[in-house]
């Protein structure tokens, strides 16, 4: 029998819990849910169902033989007094529909426990470590008419074209002129983009210019291909996700002046007709 599952801290791809879920079926990697994330301070977070908040995580459909392996991981018997986690059944969401599926949380406060910045255990662990990490955009960001006005291209180096496999370009996001460029995951789509080493001063304006503190983008972190290799790397996604509408002229050009040297012809083409498609339809 399958069951889905919702995981957010060690079992995630990439992190060090994540063998158990190996040959089960990924479902979602940008899947999130109601609740409060909290660092342990053990290397490890814990769900509280206290809030409203988003927490940010990946679903999965396991078989019976991996849930009890999870359960096993997660300390969870199903006799609340002997249980480390408790689980549960939430509506979870995702860019493919609302999944119910099983989740482990805490079932009380943790005292003195930090939260976890915009409820991405992912995020935090890629932003632990010492060096910055590599920038991937999608949008208006490939182009550097604005970031040299701001003072900040010296922040940026261009290390090349990369390939987000399994997500699109959308524009799901509005400004008072037009929609603005999102990801969202979609199977069988590939979004290509430019990928920068950035500083820390970067990484500030990056926050600042994607609406980060007014909860308009999230900072997210991808798996992307570059130099047959493929890499974490940090993003912006929108976070309330709308229709989409047509960006205006502006914008439309500086993706495709910021892509024209390092993606290729046919995927910038792509862009423009999806843009000429909304155009008809509004």
């Amino acid at each position: 029998m399958g069951h889905f599952i919702f995981v957010y801290g060690t079992l995630r791809h990439n992190e060090r819990n994540h063998g158990l879920l190996k040959d089960s079926t990924l479902i979602s990697q940008q899947a999130w849910t109601a609740g409060r994330l909290i660092d342990t301070g053990h290397d490890y977070p814990a769900l509280l169902l206290d809030s409203d908040e988003l927490v940010y995580g990946e679903i999965y459909e396991v078989d019976d033989g991996v849930l009890a392996k999870v359960d096993e991981l997660e300390g969870y018997t199903g006799h609340p007094e002997n249980d480390h986690y408790q689980r549960t059944e939430r509506v979870v969401f995702s860019d493919f529909g609302e999944f119910n599926a099983l989740l482990y949380y805490y079932p009380k406060e943790v005292e003195n426990a930090p939260e976890v910045p915009y409820g991405d255990w992912r995020l935090k662990t890629l932003l632990d470590k010492k060096e910055t990490p590599l920038y991937f955009a999608y949008g208006s960001c490939m182009d550097h008419e604005r970031i040299d006005q701001a003072g900040m291209l010296d922040q940026f180096r261009t290390v090349g074209m990369g390939l987000l496999k399994n997500h699109e370009v959308r524009f799901t996001v509005r400004s008072h002129d037009g929609g603005r460029a999102d990801i969202v995951e979609a199977h069988e789509h590939e979004v290509e983009g430019i990928v920068y080493e950035i500083s820390e001063q970067a990484m500030d304006y990056l926050y600042e210019r994607e609406g980060v503190y007014i909860g308009k983008y999230r900072p997210a972190v991808i798996d992307v291909e570059i130099q047959d290799q493929i890499k974490p790397m940090l993003t912006f996604i929108v976070k309330e996700k709308l229709d989409e509408i047509a960006p205006p002229d502006h914008y439309l050009n500086e993706i495709i002046r910021g892509g024209t040297p390092h993606l290729t012809e046919s995927y910038l083409r792509k862009i423009e007709q999806r843009v000429n498609s909304l155009r008809v339809g509004e």
